[in-house]
């Protein structure tokens, strides 16, 4: 009960936030940026020539890349640092800490939050798909495009929830990281630089091949048949992780 009332605390601080908007604006951002592309050159980016409803599958194959790997790594960043903000300005950890309450349920509401969006910003992201798949075959394009039926929706929601998943070593350390030093701009720069090398790890994975399942802000980049084992190795260390920082967060002394 102590955990849930931290929980619903937390959720009243947010209003003060962006954080909650951010889970509607990022997917809405990449879902229509890959809605213009896609309308503008459906037959490369859709393989139109492949059997009816894969259509579907391409068109969430290409969203949930550009979402794993530029919009989901800044969007957690963004995330942590703004709820981890909520506290460091005017050191309210003084207050927090002075109540009879653990301080591990500090650290894990938050954490809980931030997970939650995320999953909440996969899902509306799906839905974007779905919507765009209604759409696409009504706009005034050079290659008609159509999605055939039944919508392949537990694939689909079974990619996204890999994607979602396999971000949660890369949500853990960057929640540490905003928890553990008040500057906003540590978090951020944390995430950003993480952010580029995840591409170049991408970049050199296609040439060396495997360095992106060895860096936690690339792992949401993963092909699915890679993403299995990557999901258990993943969540262990993101469960260690979010062990240690707990532990650093309950001993830690406020100034």
């Amino acid at each position: 009960m102590t955990l849930l009332r931290v929980l619903f605390a937390e959720l009243l601080k947010m209003k003060r936030t962006i954080a909650l908007a951010l889970v509607v604006i990022a997917p809405f951002a990449v879902g229509t940026l890959i809605l213009f592309a896609v309308a503008q050159a459906p037959f490369s980016m859709l393989r139109v020539r492949n059997a009816a409803g894969s259509q579907w599958m391409e068109l969430a194959r290409l969203n949930l890349e550009l979402w794993g790997a530029l919009m989901l790594p800044l969007f957690i960043t963004i995330e942590t640092a703004l709820i981890a903000g909520l506290d460091h300005s005017e050191n309210q950890w003084k207050i927090l800490f002075a109540r009879p309450v653990p301080r591990w349920t500090f650290y894990t509401a938050k954490l809980l939050m931030v997970m939650a969006m995320t999953a909440a910003g996969t899902a509306l992201l799906l839905c974007g798909v779905l919507l765009a798949g209604a759409l696409l075959p009504f706009l005034p394009l050079s290659v008609k495009v159509h999605f055939g039926l039944p919508v392949p929706l537990a694939e689909m929601l079974r990619r996204s929830a890999q994607v979602s998943g396999l971000a949660f070593l890369m949500l853990t350390i960057q929640h540490w990281v905003s928890l553990r030093w008040r500057a906003f701009s540590v978090a951020t720069g944390v995430g950003i630089l993480a952010t580029v090398t995840g591409f170049v790890m991408l970049a050199a994975s296609r040439q060396a091949g495997g360095w992106q399942q060895y860096f936690p802000w690339s792992l949401p980049m993963l092909p699915a048949e890679k993403a299995a084992s990557a999901l258990w190795i993943g969540g262990a260390a993101g469960l260690a992780v979010a062990a240690a920082g707990c532990w650093d967060f309950c001993r830690r002394e406020v100034k």
